[in-house]
């Protein structure tokens, strides 16, 4: 039988556990049906201004009552009446007592501003006349506007709780708090300070539900009357969230968070929502830059190809194609990554095409490819949803990831059994109900105990790994003789507090596993991939919602660019480039022969141009010589090398020892796709024009590609649809994907030909390799400490900070700047006493490659034993100290462990 409810007599149809505000704004097509002050669809409805109220009766014309719409569910039979006399004068009445304590001056629009959301109410409902005395409390708070970004004047407050609401309900923080009662209500910060003062992580989530301005962020960004707005996907980390970027006379002046984005549904961190003003920053690179007697000298564009293209030719005919390559770049886009990937393939004739995946995830590429035959997440975030457990792996997703990590949060103080296993204790760590704060290096052992007693709970899911599965007997024969005794020393952990963790997770009906650079960056990170994978198999926790790996992807584009084939063993859709079937494969779509010799990845191009067997390199896009490990050894490669060419937005410290440097623009000035760490393919969308005389990089790749003799089938301008036409093409599995179907909401791969996604892979245990592959090993101390330790006693490992990313190239040049002005080494207190430091000291942190100079922060969160620092700000350049110890496998540094010692300054 068909449900209906009655809106002014007229029959609709009703949705289950619809309330009568959607079913209102859902029939009348609109939005602003009925009126509200303290609703928000991204929050939990209150019901406390009741400007929402409705009339509703069980029958035609029958007795009404007064309700809230906005938190009282449509019932079959329902007779609603949103707009009666009685209503109206109930909304204009409530309205005139919050006009009551509002300036007088603020009712309508500033000159040259945008109405607020209660500016509209008022002009909606009608503005009253105002019978009752006017506050006093709220007129004369003072305004703060000490934070770079966040600004409040509580004067024009009205107690809507929405601010509040959002910073517990979407962020987790709960900064925000009321304090007082009648007129002397207020909104506090903390323990009633300022945002600065506060914790406050600068989300902006209070600013963008605020209905007046109480709350304002520096660009009055919600007022602002834009030429245009245009929806496109940040630039900062892996989680990809949506933007609505506000334009006026060609300049970018404000960021919102659309609230109908599938990612982030109209929330995002610092990062996405303020730190945009890099993109025009005087620093911005403008003009091809040629070295010339060891100064940089502005040329044109044809001066920079016509220096660049005999070069690369000649290095070629003398020293063959193996001798040149190239480092592509996660912050560029999907259609630029393929293209340079081609152009090294096509026009160099080599394999030697690699990216920042190296220095990041390629242990979860190789692991999971190993494990399942596909190296990417098998889940999409929103399963968090549908999970009853979580299990964080070496990741720090509130600093890192952050609007993920806020929904991870929300789940941990929500009581989700949680999981987490991290040598830090971070947010999520002091929230979850498990913390196995192991020794750093340990993870290989750490999962062997997990495995351990699971098996011997027999909390295994013998029917799935019966069915799904090979090589189960091989890993429980390994696993099942372990001393746990003898591990529990090694990992430093509590062998009985990884068994109840082992026991919580494999007993979880669902149970989703993240992990980020904890886990890779290590000596055995693609092993610890595939003992990850095994827990997944072992129970079952693969190929439905609510389950699955998902690596946290570093950057916006690392996902992509892998897909794209940046990587020197595997093409575009992760093809084996030894293979002949996929040589031809390629030759006949790009119309030359192919390389069939494997390339060489970063740290083997670095060493090859050491020992002078490997001549030009082009960088698109990373700080290689800040980013990666063993800086002096990288410098040192870099003086060897006969042609260095670098596209940046920035002079970085890569740039500076570029022979030509190529002025690239912002993902803000160009057109394009990026894939975030759930395999969604999103649209990036150009905003404003490019800076300067600096170009797309898709479009200078096109422009070398003519130059050195290839033509490019889509043409000589970068067209991203037409490019990613090509992709489609090319790779498998997005066949589907074209420019107008990723609409506003992208598509996940894999994409079938009628443009159907996946939200989750592997589904009923229909791996691609055919069944799931079980993987056993025994811990392998790092060499890094067997060779190091004695004479440099402290485990150092890195971390990513909340305001910055990666190398801080962007952020650098925003507010975020102010927020966090350096990078600092956390010390333990206990160890700090031992070496006589105190708060506020600096000391020299050496190793065995070298030393540099840090600010200290003493904190608990650290073991003894271990020390912490950031990596974003070039007057530390930790990388300095870093060492040359990579993963087996992928040869992906060892951030993780450091052997280091310091000393006060």
């Amino acid at each position: 039988m068909t449900m209906k409810a009655y809106i002014n007599n007229i029959p609709h149809k009703i949705k289950k556990d619809e309330t009568i505000l959607e079913f209102v704004r859902r029939v009348e097509n609109n939005k602003n049906a009925i009126p509200t002050m303290c609703q928000d669809d991204r929050l939990d409805n209150f019901g406390s201004c009741r400007v929402c109220s409705v009339e509703v009766a069980r029958e035609k014309n029958g007795e009404t009552k007064t309700v809230a719409s906005c938190h009282t569910p449509v019932s079959d039979g329902f007779y609603i009446y949103p707009d009666t006399d009685k209503i109206k004068r109930l909304r204009k009445n409530i309205v005139e007592l919050v006009l009551t304590d509002y300036p007088s001056d603020k009712v309508f629009p500033d000159e040259g501003k945008a109405a607020t959301e209660f500016q509209k109410t008022i002009a909606q409902i009608g503005i009253p006349d105002i019978r009752y005395p006017k506050g006093e409390i709220h007129l004369d708070l003072d305004k703060d506007t000490e934070h770079p970004y966040i600004k409040s004047d509580l004067s024009q407050c009205i107690n809507c709780y929405r601010c509040v609401r959002a910073c517990e309900e979407i962020q987790g923080e709960m900064v925000l708090g009321m304090s007082g009662r009648g007129f002397a209500t207020s909104i506090i910060k903390g323990f009633d300070t300022t945002f600065d003062l506060s914790a406050c992580v600068s989300c902006g989530a209070c600013v963008q539900t605020c209905p007046t301005e109480a709350l304002t962020d520096k660009f009055t960004t919600k007022t602002l009357i834009p030429d245009k707005t245009v929806q496109t996907t940040c630039t900062y980390c892996g989680v990809g969230c949506q933007l609505e970027v506000s334009v006026i006379d060609g300049e970018i002046k404000g960021i919102q968070a659309p609230e109908t984005a599938e990612v982030n549904y109209g929330h995002t961190c610092l990062k996405g929502r303020f730190a945009f003003q890099f993109y025009n920053h005087p620093d911005r690179l403008k003009e091809p830059l040629i070295k010339k007697n060891g100064k940089f000298e502005p040329v044109s564009w044809d001066e920079a190809y016509d220096f660049i293209a005999p070069k690369l030719s000649k290095i070629k005919t003398e020293f063959g194609s193996d001798s040149i390559g190239a480092i592509s770049s996660s912050r560029a886009t999907n259609e630029e990554n393929y293209l340079m990937q081609k152009f090294i393939r096509t026009v160099i004739n080599t394999n030697n095409i690699d990216g920042c995946a190296r220095v990041c995830h390629a242990p979860t590429a190789y692991g999971m490819q190993q494990a399942f035959g596909t190296g990417a997440a098998t889940n999409s975030i929103n399963d968090l949803d549908q999970t009853n457990a979580i299990l964080v792996f070496g990741a720090n997703p509130t600093e890192a990831h952050p609007v993920t990590g806020a929904k991870i949060k929300q789940l941990f103080m929500k009581g989700v059994t949680s999981i987490v296993v991290d040598p830090v204790k971070t947010k999520l760590a002091k929230l979850a109900q498990y913390h196995l704060q192991l020794r750093p290096g340990t993870n290989v052992a750490i999962l062997n105990m997990m495995a351990h007693y699971i098996i011997k709970e027999n909390l295994i899911h013998p029917e799935f790994i019966k069915q799904h599965t090979e090589f189960y007997k091989e890993f429980k024969e390994h696993v099942i003789d372990l001393d746990m005794d003898e591990l529990e020393i090694l990992t430093s952990v509590s062998k009985d507090l990884v068994k109840d963790a082992a026991i919580a997770y494999a007993k979880a009906d669902n149970a989703m596993e993240f992990h980020g650079l904890g886990v890779t960056e290590h000596y055995q990170g693609s092993k610890t991939v595939m003992l990850l994978s095994n827990l997944a198999l072992m129970t079952g926790n693969i190929g439905r919602n609510g389950v699955g790996l998902n690596p946290l992807r570093g950057q916006n584009n690392v996902q992509g660019a892998a897909d794209m084939g940046i990587q020197p063993h595997q093409t575009a859709g992760y093809m084996d480039v030894n293979n002949p079937d996929v040589q031809k494969y390629f030759t006949s779509k790009y119309g030359v022969k192919m390389p069939t010799k494997e390339g060489l990845k970063i740290p083997e191009m670095i060493n090859e141009t050491i020992a002078g067997n490997f001549k030009a390199l082009w960088i698109m896009g990373e700080d290689t010589l800040m980013t990666d490990p063993n800086s002096n050894h990288i410098r040192k490669a870099f003086e060897k090398l006969d042609l260095l060419v670098v596209q940046e937005l920035f002079m970085s410290a890569t740039a500076e020892m570029a022979d030509v440097v190529l002025p690239a623009s912002s993902y803000f000035e160009k057109n394009g796709t990026f894939t975030n760490g759930e395999r969604r393919v999103q649209r990036v969308n150009k905003v404003v024009e490019p800076i300067g005389n600096s170009k797309p990089d898709g479009q200078i790749i096109i422009d070398m590609m003519y130059k050195m003799g290839y033509k490019q089938p889509t043409g000589r301008t970068y067209e991203a649809p037409q490019i990613l036409a090509e992709i489609a093409d090319v790779i498998p599995f997005m066949k589907g994907i074209t420019w107008e179907r990723l609409g506003t909401n992208g598509l996940q791969w894999p994409v079938a030909e009628d443009g159907t996604d996946t939200k989750y892979i592997h589904k009923d245990g229909a791996f691609k390799r055919g069944k799931g592959k079980f993987h056993n090993f025994d811990f392998e101390e790092t060499p890094e400490l067997v060779e190091h330790r004695a004479k440099y006693p402290f485990i150092l490992t890195t971390a990513r900070q909340l305001e910055h990313y990666n190398s801080g190239t962007m952020t650098r040049r925003t507010d975020n700047q102010t927020l966090s002005p350096s990078d600092y080494l956390e010390i333990n207190p206990l160890d700090a006493g031992k070496k006589g430091l105190s708060a506020g000291d600096s000391v020299r942190i050496f190793s065995d490659r070298g030393s540099v100079e840090i600010p200290i922060k003493l904190n608990y969160t650290v073991k003894p034993g271990v020390v912490r620092t950031t990596f974003h700000q070039p007057d530390i350049f930790i990388n300095i100290i870093t060492g040359d110890v990579g993963d087996k496998e992928t040869l992906t540094p060892e951030y993780k462990v450091v052997a280091v010692d310091f000393e006060k300054v």
